[in-house]
């Protein structure tokens, strides 16, 4: 009877670990896939980058039946491109997802506990902090490339 328990026990580690697992993929696709669709909605159109012009002067523009004519099926060959694009888009952003879910099944399967201890950790610190300061300290100090004026 006791060893009974003890794989019962065993099993719901186990069972409680892959559960974990599995939400970790599925947090990881979910975040990338509504960053992806987001990205989507908020692609500007081709074309879309308008100069300000200072004092622009008036345009008139008189419009014939025929130009009436030739802008509405512009209209429709824009639609048509916008649902492609948007179809595209779409499948671009469930592709994304997919590689998301990918790169998060494989990030369960990497040894964290291995990798991660006290030393990488204090070692990632001083990376990090070197960068703050070639970043943001240095450029105060000495003419660099990177430097607040160059950007």
């Amino acid at each position: 009877m006791e060893k009974i328990k003890e794989k019962i026990e065993e099993g719901k580690g186990k069972a409680k670990k892959k559960l974990f697992k599995v939400a970790a993929v599925v947090v990881s696709a979910g975040l990338l896939t509504a960053g992806a669709l987001a990205l989507v909605d908020n692609i500007p159109e081709q074309g879309s980058s308008q100069n300000t012009i200072q004092g622009p002067e008036p345009i008139v523009l008189e419009i014939d039946e025929e130009d009436m004519a030739v802008s509405g099926e512009n209209e429709e060959e824009e639609e048509q491109e916008e649902k492609k694009r948007g179809f595209f888009g779409y499948l671009k952003a469930a592709l994304y997802g997919m590689a998301a879910a990918l790169g998060g099944w494989i990030a369960t399967k990497i040894p964290w506990k291995k990798i991660f201890n006290r030393r990488t950790f204090y070692i990632l610190l001083a990376l990090v902090f070197l960068y703050l300061c070639a970043r943001f300290i240095l450029p105060a100090f000495v003419d660099v490339s990177w430097g607040p004026d160059k950007a």
